[in-house]
């Protein structure tokens, strides 16, 4: 093979890496979709939707105690809010189609419950 040729092969090998890597970000996007149902709030221990998981679907409620201030990812398919009560009643409002793929360093490492409104 010459070296144009080689340089071709390499050039459509990285292409094809680049592409599949955003096409599985996406797909792990969509996959996540499905896995959080209409009208809830989903949390996950993991980032980007992996792990433990918890359904929200209304209503005020404390996190179960593996999420009490480890939540790790969420996606919201409803308005809702997120909770911390522990440091005194700060609420962050969270509106449907918003999603946080590594949320434990942001307000996910200080949840405490989810609610309705703020």
């Amino acid at each position: 093979m010459g070296k144009r040729a080689a340089s071709l092969a390499l050039v459509g090998a990285a292409l094809a890496a680049t592409t599949l890597g955003a096409s599985a970000d996406a797909q792990a996007q969509a996959q996540a979709g499905l896995l959080c149902p209409g009208n809830a709030i989903c949390l996950w221990r993991g980032q980007y939707h992996t792990g433990a998981r918890y359904v929200w679907t209304g209503g005020y409620h404390d996190l179960p105690a593996g999420f009490t201030d480890h939540v790790g990812s969420f996606r919201a398919n409803r308005t809702g809010a997120f909770i911390d009560w522990a440091t005194g009643e700060v609420c962050h409002p969270v509106r449907k189609g918003d999603y946080g793929d590594f949320y434990l360093r942001g307000f996910g490492g200080k949840m405490d419950a989810v609610g309705n409104t703020c």
